[in-house]
């Protein structure tokens, strides 16, 4: 009895332990950083720092997952934990308050926090702060080539998925299609399913942000697709709508059966943090995250992580600052 009451003692005082742990990891943000001043901890002395991605399962949640890994080996006296969220704009405005400390978010969102507009609308916030670029996101519209439909204004009076509910594509093809005086039946619907709505001949065409993308490449498997281009002059328009919009290609080969680039257009995805997160510490992560190393780690992680780069012309477009540690990394870089 004395020794099951012993084992009893141990494992509550376990669980306690990992209670503590991770209450220190779910910390409050940039203006409340956990000290954890446990034996064994490193310096005794490690400071928490949050980092919100999206919904367990998510790409960003898994695409930050493996960064934190990389920057708690590499970065001594701080230890990171990835939050789930929302997606980009639950994450901008976490960074925003203070509540978290780092997050991905689409250059769009950004925009409109930092001048209250959009989802900010009237309650602008300009306490990001842009650490660099992740990825480039393309948007554009998916078809099947029995539909003999290749132009945007052969969607005029079609039924079209415009994206997930909530979704940022949602928000883009809604926006592209008023500019475009496209009218169309749109409707929304998760990705998988306005790719089998489409196989199923219950849709004319779809709205997709990303690539490649899981239902459009299941779609080509069976299915001969068509990406529909964008004409010139319809680009003009899209940039113009807004400063977080770029042209760009979408690369013959992204799926099976596009054997040519496809002119569309481009927003961006960046790391932020909230500007009181201290300048060594926004250093570092940078540090970490562009040796040589931390990449090749990175990008065994997930393939987005390779395009990871510095973007002075965007940020300038969109007019949120790099934070101070972020200014110093890139003029050491040169870049």
């Amino acid at each position: 009895m004395k020794f099951k009451s012993l084992k009893l003692l141990a494992a509550v005082l376990t669980l306690v332990m990992l209670l503590v742990v991770t209450a220190g990891c779910s910390g409050k943000g940039s203006g409340d950083a956990k000290t954890d001043t446990k034996a064994g901890s490193g310096t005794g002395k490690d400071k928490f720092y949050s980092y919100v991605s999206s919904n367990p399962g998510g790409t960003w949640y898994n695409m930050v997952g493996g960064a934190i890994n990389l920057y708690n080996e590499k970065i001594p006296g701080v230890k990171f934990s990835v939050e789930a969220s929302g997606g980009s704009v639950e994450n901008v405005r976490r960074v925003a308050s203070g509540e978290a400390d780092f997050g991905m978010a689409y250059s769009s969102h950004m925009y409109e926090a930092w001048n209250g507009k959009g989802n900010f609308e009237g309650k602008p916030s300009q306490d990001i702060r842009a650490l660099c670029e992740v990825y480039r996101s393309s948007h554009y519209f998916v078809t099947l080539k029995n539909k003999n439909i290749k132009s945007m204004k052969d969607l005029e009076g079609k039924k079209v998925a415009l994206g997930a509910p909530g979704s940022v594509t949602t928000d883009n093809s809604r926006r592209v299609l008023d500019a475009l005086g496209i009218k169309v039946n749109g409707v929304e619907l998760s990705f998988g399913d306005a790719a089998r709505a489409l196989q199923d001949g219950k849709l004319d065409a779809l709205g997709q942000g990303g690539a490649p993308a899981a239902g459009v490449v299941e779609l080509a498997a069976s299915q001969e697709i068509y990406i529909i281009p964008f004409s010139d002059e319809e680009l003009d328009k899209i940039v113009k709508l807004a400063p977080y919009f770029e042209k760009g290609i979408l690369p013959a080969n992204t799926y099976k059966g596009q054997d040519k680039d496809v002119p569309t257009f481009y927003f961006s995805v960046y790391k932020i943090a909230n500007k009181k997160v201290p300048d060594d510490v926004v250093y570092n992560v940078l540090k970490a995250t562009f040796d040589p190393e931390g990449k090749k780690y990175l990008s065994n992680v997930h393939p987005q992580w390779k395009e990871l780069k510095n973007n002075p012309e965007g940020l300038k477009q969109l007019g949120v600052p790099y934070h101070p540690g972020a200014e110093k990394f890139w003029k050491e870089q040169g870049k």
